[in-house]
Order: C-alpha cells, then sequence, then structure tokens
C-alpha cells in the first residue's frame, strides 16, 4: 500500500465509518481544551471540517473561559468561521456568560482578543451588542480592524440609523486612515 493509499484508508476511516465518533471526541476536545497540545492546530481543524455541531459547544467553553487562557483566541478563530460558514436558519445557544465575557474583552482590552470578541459579538446580535458597538468607537488606540468590525456590526443592525456615524468616523482626521477610508467606502456603498 502507497503512502497516499493509507492516508486515504485513514481518511476514510475516520471522516466516513467513524464520523460520529470523531465528532464525539472533538466536541469532548472543546469542553476540555487543556488537553490539547496545539490548539492553533485544533482550531484549524475544526475550521476545515465545516461541521456547525462544534458552534455550541465553542460557545459554551467560551462563556466559561478567562481573557488568559491560552487557548482562547485560537477557539475565537474557529466558532467566527464555523459561524461565517453557517446558514442563517441554523439555531445556535448563546450561553449566559458568553456576552458578558465579550462585553469585557472587547470595552477592556486591546488587540487580537478584542478584535476577535468584536466579530463574534457581531455575530450574535444580542441586546447590548449596539451599546458595546458605540463605547469601543469612543477609543482611539486599538487596532483598527476591531472598529471596522464595530462600524461593520452597526451598519448590519441599522445602516439607515449608523449612516452618520459612518460619516463622521470617515471625516474625523484623528481616527486611523484605514478605518476612515473603510467608512468612506462604505458611505460610497450605501449613497
Amino acid at each position: 500500500m502507497t503512502d497516499i493509499d493509507q492516508k486515504l484508508e485513514t481518511l476514510y476511516d475516520l471522516l466516513i465509518d467513524n464520523s460520529e465518533l470523531l465528532e464525539a471526541d472533538l466536541k469532548n476536545l472543546i469542553t476540555n481544551p487543556d488537553k490539547i497540545k496545539d490548539t492553533n492546530k485544533f482550531a484549524s481543524l475544526l475550521s476545515e471540517l465545516h461541521n456547525s455541531a462544534f458552534i455550541n459547544p465553542l460557545l459554551s467553553t467560551i462563556s466559561i473561559s478567562s481573557k488568559d487562557d491560552v487557548w482562547l483566541p485560537d477557539f475565537l478563530y474557529a466558532v467566527i468561521n464555523l459561524l461565517e460558514e453557517s446558514s442563517e436558519n441554523e439555531a445556535f445557544d448563546v450561553p449566559e456568560n458568553l456576552i458578558e465575557n465579550l462585553q469585557v474583552w472587547i470595552l477592556e482590552n486591546k488587540g487580537e482578543l478584542s478584535w476577535k470578541a468584536v466579530i463574534l459579538l457581531k455575530l450574535c446580535q444580542s441586546y447590548p451588542t449596539e451599546e458595546i458597538f458605540l463605547k469601543k468607537l469612543e477609543e482611539r488606540d486599538d487596532f483598527f480592524l476591531t472598529y471596522v468590525e464595530c462600524v461593520s456590526g452597526l451598519l448590519k443592525y441599522d445602516k439607515d440609523k449608523y449612516f452618520p456615524l459612518l460619516v463622521q468616523i470617515a471625516n474625523d482626521e484623528t481616527r486611523n486612515g484605514h478605518l476612515r477610508e473603510f467608512c468612506t467606502e462604505n458611505i460610497l456603498k450605501y449613497s
């Protein structure tokens, strides 16, 4: 048996003959992230499997996590990818503490954690989303993509209501140039 034949046999065994067992094992790892040696590879694998069955366990684990958990950015990456690929008709549960955690990570942190938390909050579209995005936009010292996602989330919520804010940010020379450019492109798009 050649090397590629062995790989195909292994893949068939995992993905076809034992798919339910594989899914259960992966869900178990999601709920026990400290058992995972390389969470970056694990998150990439979950994303590449395109299985929305992993969304709820990921959200649940994220909702009870701490910003200091080394696996958190990887799990945020995986769940964001899975949510973005899922059908709008697919239901998922928003765990009790998730929105509160996202709010803290957005408003009290900078960089990758804040940026990914904004994206996840945008995808959840829960009650306090608007207020959190608006509060974050009052800042000026975070990664510009965090602000882009805030603006994008507000436009997704109600583009007519937030169009004046888009114009205001585009004209604000104290803002990051990339953010202003994003707002200008959206002004042209929605005009």
